[in-house]
């Protein structure tokens, strides 16, 4: 069954959002997230990209989950890549899924990002 969300569909068997730092290391950090990025849910995504630049070279951001992203989730990712770049660590997209490919495609913003094809791609050496 289908419901109708600010103006667009989504499934009533949405992924449910989370977001976690899964890899802390000496160079860099892997905060994977999963679910909706969206005004309610982008904030969090600032906060675990932010924790997870403490003390390192570079955040690799798993992308691969996510079921849907909005213009704010864009906005934060964003505002993440100058405030992180602005420190001297950087911010590594990671296998986006179809529907970041998506928003990327449809505003331009793929080429602003440094994306890679997988955590392991994106890990600094």
């Amino acid at each position: 069954m289908l419901e109708k969300s600010l103006g667009r569909e989504r499934s009533n068997s949405a992924v449910e959002f989370k977001v976690s730092i899964d890899e802390h290391a000496d160079t860099y950090s892997v905060v994977a997230v999963r679910g909706e990025v969206d005004l309610h849910t982008a904030p969090k995504v600032q906060y675990a990209i932010e924790r997870g630049a403490e003390g390192v070279e570079a955040v690799v951001l798993d992308m691969g989950a996510i079921a849907f992203m909005d213009s704010t989730a864009l906005s934060t990712l964003m505002r993440a890549k100058e405030s992180l770049e602005n420190k001297g660590t950087s911010l590594r997209l990671t296998a986006p899924s179809k529907a970041v490919e998506r928003i990327f495609v449809v505003t331009g913003f793929g080429d602003y990002f440094d994306i890679y094809p997988s955590r392991e791609a994106a890990i600094p050496e």
